[in-house]
């Protein structure tokens, strides 16, 4: 019994090595290079896709990151503008300010507003006014031409023109 169990381990082994010997033959004897499995053709192959990154959303970055990321930024923008203070033209719209007069001399062309809260200042050709970044454009006899940017809610920007009218009688009835 002893027997037949070492010829047959002596079979499976001899079989496992035959195998071998043969795959071992059949690689010396049809040799592949690297490069000839890696190397492009140059074709294209039109039912072949492949992933272009370009201008594409990174897929594995969490989309919870990125809107954080922009969460912080707008705090940041948010504090440097509170850091800075705003003159007095330019808190409050165009339309709330009152056009009171207009001076008019050979070489100068002043505008007096009065504000909501009631204060008096001199607008001049180029002052920033408004909330809108506007800018006085020109000085008329009667009324003040600004002109603001005004950003939609697509996000595009475009100019508008407003005017500010001299009120006759200084505005009382």
């Amino acid at each position: 019994m002893k027997r037949r169990m070492k010829r047959r381990a002596k079979r499976k082994h001899n079989s496992l090595l035959r195998w071998v010997a043969a795959a071992a033959a059949v690689l010396f004897l049809f040799p592949v290079t690297a490069p000839g499995l890696c190397a492009e053709t140059g074709e294209k192959d039109p039912g072949v896709y492949r992933y272009n990154p370009e201008g594409k959303p990174d897929p594995f970055k969490p989309f919870i990151d990125i809107v954080e990321e922009r969460k912080e930024a707008a705090q940041k923008e948010a504090v440097q503008k509170e850091s800075v203070p705003i003159p007095p033209l330019q808190r409050f719209p165009v339309d709330n300010f009152r056009l009171t007069g207009i001076v008019w001399t050979a070489n100068k062309k002043i505008a007096i507003v009065k504000t909501p809260e009631g204060k008096r200042y001199t607008l001049r050709r180029g002052t920033p006014f408004g909330i809108n970044g506007g800018r006085v454009e020109e000085i008329l006899p009667d009324s003040v031409v600004v002109v603001e940017k005004i950003k939609d809610y697509s996000g595009d920007i475009h100019t508008e023109r407003v005017i500010l009218a001299l009120e006759k009688n200084g505005g009382n009835p």
